[in-house]
């Protein structure tokens, strides 16, 4: 797992703009399809928005199964 990708993810999230969360959003949703062809589906950067989106919202996103497995293994092995 990759710290960096995973704090960058983090703050990506917390400091972004409405597009921008909605993109996480959709990406964590459809996984391991792509919501835009030009942007990262690296699990570790992902996973750190989920962290944002956990401490802002105070529940976790809507996700596709195989992204949640993932996510589930991250929750059980933090960095």
């Amino acid at each position: 797992m990759s710290e960096r990708n995973q704090a960058e993810g983090l703050a990506h999230f917390a400091t972004a703009d409405d597009d921008t969360r909605l993109w996480f959003i959709d990406q964590w949703s459809m996984w391991p399809r792509r919501a835009d062809q030009r942007k990262t589906t690296n699990i570790s950067f992902l996973y750190g928005g989920v962290l944002a989106y956990r401490a802002r919202y105070e529940t976790d996103p809507a996700m596709s199964d195989a992204f949640r497995s993932h996510v589930d293994w991250h929750d059980k092995h933090p960095a």
